[in-house]
């Protein structure tokens, strides 16, 4: 996974800004006790240019995707300045809420005739690490939605709104039988519609709002772990419909995430055909009887043992891999196959499906398009698509 992990950071395609900020002051005040920082968590399907080189030398245009690169840009920036800001932690934030609702009104005013698919999520997280350096407490406190071109054959008008609870069940929500032992959702948690991305979510998180590191190291070329989240030293075998299941706590009614074998399931059971509209790339998954969902090369966010942003890092791999937890932590004993390569670090990985636009290997057998998911184990702090299920 360590050579993946190299591979994948030469595919970054976004720049994320992290800015630490420290304040001190009654403890008993979450705004005024322990660490502070505050960061963009963008997920977008379309190229976004976020170089302030190129808008200051004139190399930017107006098109439509520089506009909306411009629009990210700037909110950046807002948070950058922000965070900079000496005073009261309740007042910055105020202000920093305030600059990226302009920026977002700003785009959405410009360009009203083009709602209809969103193309772009910009997510405001506000970090807080309390003076003991044990407990984090990290909130998505603003939810952005940009929107672009209409997919074809038209579509909800989903965009330019914001929710408290991005990982609400959309009402586009469709449970699609491929002929499978369960049914497939039509979309990822945290998507609004089909060919969204949706979130990126860490294994056994039910909260979806963790990106913390603490706890998790690294010592000779291996990971420790010394932390209760993301289902602790010792994770259950399966985290399907539990109190850790991040689907089952906010989609509820019968909604889960897939256990490996029903992964393996849609993997090899299915026909897997690379589609594309504009800059959009995304799988269509043939079920045995016909019937189809489409999963978006949503990238994934990994793990920098060189950063203080440790799981921040990416995202990686966007419109190029995407990257889907099952349920199923790997066994701690039987073959290297079932229980991963964590196992040899003493840290239980889980299980999750991969899948890319491009082959690896000049000899693949799929004719140029077509390259089929495959399963590896990864450190459960990683943050990746959930295709959630139900039963039949």
């Amino acid at each position: 996974m360590r050579n993946l992990m190299k591979m994948l950071k030469m595919s970054l395609l976004l720049l994320a800004t992290v800015v630490v900020v420290a304040s001190c002051g009654d403890k008993e005040d979450i705004y005024h006790s322990g660490d502070y920082y505050y960061y963009l968590d963008i997920q977008s399907e379309v190229r976004l240019n976020l170089k302030e080189e190129d808008e200051e030398q004139g190399t930017m245009s107006n098109s439509e995707y520089d506009l909306l690169s411009k629009t990210i840009l700037h909110m950046l920036n807002a948070v950058r300045e922000n965070n900079a800001m000496q005073g009261d932690n309740r007042k910055k934030e105020a202000a920093m809420i305030s600059s990226c609702d302009n920026l977002y009104r700003e785009f959405a005013d410009r360009n009203p005739e083009n709602k209809g698919y969103v193309v772009c999520y910009v997510k405001l997280i506000r970090c807080h690490l309390r003076p003991n350096g044990t407990v984090e407490n990290a909130t998505a406190i603003k939810y952005y939605s940009f929107w672009w071109e209409k997919p074809e054959g038209g579509g909800n008008t989903g965009g330019g709104s914001s929710s408290d609870d991005y990982l609400a069940k959309p009402d586009t929500l469709q449970a699609v039988d491929l002929g499978l032992s369960v049914l497939w959702a039509n979309c990822n948690i945290g998507a609004k519609q089909p060919r969204n991305y949706g979130a990126h979510l860490a294994w056994g998180d039910a909260t979806g709002v963790l990106w913390s590191g603490v706890g998790i190291g690294w010592e000779n070329d291996g990971y420790t772990w010394n932390t209760d989240n993301y289902g602790g030293n010792n994770p259950p075998a399966d985290i399907s419909g539990s109190d850790l299941d991040v689907v089952a706590v906010h989609w509820g009614d019968g909604w889960r995430m897939p256990t490996y074998s029903e992964a393996k399931e849609l993997c090899e059971l299915c026909q897997w055909k690379l589609q594309t509209y504009g800059d959009i790339k995304w799988y269509e998954v043939i079920g045995p009887n016909g019937n189809s969902i489409v999963m978006p090369l949503a990238g994934m966010y990994g793990d920098d043992v060189s950063s203080t942003n440790r799981f921040q890092a990416g995202p990686y791999g966007v419109s190029e891999r995407g990257y889907y937890w099952t349920s199923t932590s790997c066994a701690a004993s039987s073959t290297v196959e079932e229980r991963g390569y964590g196992v040899n670090d003493g840290v239980v990985n889980a299980w999750c499906f991969r899948f890319r636009e491009f082959s690896y290997h000049s000899d693949s057998s799929n004719n140029g398009d077509n390259y089929p998911p495959e399963f590896t184990d990864q450190v459960r702090a990683m943050h990746m698509s959930i295709r959630p299920v139900h039963n039949k």
